[in-house]
């Protein structure tokens, strides 16, 4: 048998015969899956609040030590990892049920700072021992050694994702 009869010429790799491509796509797919089913029970949870789970992000991040007398839409736009539209959209909502504020930024006047209401406070006293509970359920099977890991994970992934957007 010659040369050429028996060795067929290697085949390029592309994203359908990639073995790293398909267990990619099926977990990058698994965490987009999750991440709705995440907001929508999320949503459900706190129903009663008549809150969204995008709207509880946004009380939560606004009652993080050192955000108490208020933080840039920028910041918190930064910190919530979304836009700067989005961001307002969900803080309009959040100020025409008085639960958020913008008061003037005391280094400079001209800018604005968010921060909870007094009745932002005592919501968030609320939704967090809802929240609590949510997580109890969301993470019932995972051990503490389990969710360090997943937390590791997570960032690892968000850390590689936000060099795309750069």
């Amino acid at each position: 048998m010659s040369k050429s009869e028996g060795t067929a010429p290697p085949q390029k790799r592309t994203p359908a015969s990639d073995e790293r491509f398909h267990l990619s796509n099926r977990l990058l797919f698994r965490l987009f899956k999750t991440a709705n089913i995440m907001h929508t029970a999320g949503t459900k949870w706190t129903s009663e609040l008549k809150m969204t789970s995008q709207q509880w992000s946004v009380v939560g991040a606004l009652a993080r030590p050192g955000y108490e007398e208020g933080v840039s839409v920028n910041e918190l736009s930064k910190f919530l990892m979304v836009s700067r539209q989005n961001v307002n959209g969900l803080l309009m909502r959040l100020e025409q049920h008085g639960i958020s504020q913008r008061v003037a930024d005391p280094r400079d006047g001209r800018a604005k700072l968010v921060q909870l209401t007094p009745e932002g406070w005592i919501l968030w006293r609320q939704l967090i021992r809802r929240i609590s509970e949510f997580y109890d359920v969301a993470l019932a099977s995972f051990t503490t050694e389990e969710l360090v890991q997943f937390q590791y994970f997570i960032d690892k992934l968000q850390r590689n994702l936000g060099t795309i957007l750069k």
